[in-house]
């Protein structure tokens, strides 16, 4: 579910105008002008604040999911998802940035996966690549 602003966690706590100014503009941005279907995905994640919905799409992966026995709903998460600028699109995977000095995981929307040996060999390569 879209966050209009940083740390939109709780209805209008931590409301930041400038950052709600700056994601509308960038959303009409990519309305008018993505490298995708911005259009579908901003109605498909607009559609999941609606509890139906999202027992639907839960009913999908698991098997004897009922809307009747949610009786209560709590707050949605927000994921947060890399969008390059000068791309218009967003990234849909880890994007490693860094020199000789620093190395920065960009994205990393999981810290299961993270935290995986893989990806902790694969961040290392980079950084020794970095510093030779």
């Amino acid at each position: 579910i879209p966050a209009m602003w940083r740390e939109n966690y709780d209805g209008f706590g931590n409301f930041d105008l400038g950052e709600l100014i700056e994601v509308a503009s960038r959303g009409l941005g990519l309305l008018t002008g993505a490298g995708f279907d911005f259009r579908r995905l901003a109605l498909e994640e607009m559609a999941k604040y609606s509890r139906r919905k999202m027992v639907s799409l839960a009913s999908v992966l698991a098997e004897g999911v009922d809307e009747r026995n949610y009786h209560t709903w709590g707050r949605p998460g927000i994921r947060a998802q890399l969008l390059d600028i000068t791309k218009k699109k967003l990234e849909m995977d880890f994007v490693l940035e860094g020199d000789h000095r620093s190395m920065h995981v960009l994205n990393a929307v999981s810290p299961a996966f993270t935290c995986s040996l893989p990806f902790a060999s694969y961040v290392c390569d980079h950084i020794d690549k970095a510093i030779r």
